[in-house]
């Protein structure tokens, strides 16, 4: 007669119970409602939109409340609902074990607002447009003109470095470009022009107008310019 193998019989029931509690607990888990909904929003600088906005398009869409069975929610759905926001840069959407569903919002950063005559809107760092909110105006710098999509990338660039730079951004208040094709500056408390010159050598560009920031503002001439001209790389010429 055989004996019991023990070890193989304890194994056996081991696997057994850890094969009935992973259903179970999956069985539970789909029957688990949605507890709350949890939201976040990089909405320090930039609050296009609230906590309350999104939590109503949420619940619009999960049957218009959040007492949802966990297997009925179609996270991907809900994320491309939040993508196609016209303020959403980006969003993720899940659900944890203890039933809360969270979304994680980014919203689009604007670096400039254009105006021209078929009306206003801005322009993120990616060239995506954002229309004008009722909620938040951003102060960014003023682009007077249309802007074509040939010119949209060069243009963007110049717009995204104003923005990241703090000196740059307090000191440049609009921009227009005149039919030479050259970008002209208008700057806060001088009124000195920026002439810029076309889109290239930015950082370049940009270098040479912190530099003579930094030295003019300590003298009084400052006052008495009337043009700041960067086109040349090499200097930076002032007129009276």
């Amino acid at each position: 007669m055989k004996k019991f193998n023990w070890n193989n019989i304890r194994l056996v029931l081991i696997v057994a119970l850890m094969i009935f509690l992973y259903s179970f607990s999956r069985i539970k888990n789909k029957e688990r409602e949605i507890q709350k909904i949890a939201i976040t929003i990089n909405e320090e600088d930039y609050p296009f939109l609230n906590e309350t906005m999104v939590n109503n398009l949420l619940i619009q869409n999960l049957e218009g409340s959040s007492k949802v069975k966990k297997e009925k929610v179609d996270l991907k759905r809900l994320e491309n609902l939040l993508d196609i926001n016209k303020y959403v840069d980006n969003s993720e959407v899940f659900c944890t074990i203890d039933g809360v569903l969270n979304a994680k919002v980014k919203q689009k950063k604007p670096v400039i607002r254009v105006i021209n005559e078929n009306g206003s809107y801005y322009l993120d760092e990616k060239g995506d447009k954002i229309p004008l909110s009722d909620n938040f105006s951003p102060r960014v710098p003023v682009y007077y003109g249309i802007v074509q999509e040939k010119e949209l990338k060069d243009l963007v660039k110049v717009f995204s470095f104003i923005e990241n730079d703090e000196m740059l951004k307090h000191n440049i208040v609009d921009i227009k470009k005149s039919q030479k094709g050259n970008l002209i500056f208008s700057v806060r408390d001088y009124d000195y022009k920026v002439i810029f010159g076309n889109e290239s050598n930015v950082e370049t560009k940009f270098k040479n107008y912190k530099a003579f920031l930094q030295y003019a503002t300590k003298d009084t001439l400052i006052k008495s310019y009337k043009s700041v001209n960067l086109i040349f790389t090499e200097q930076v010429i002032c007129s009276k």
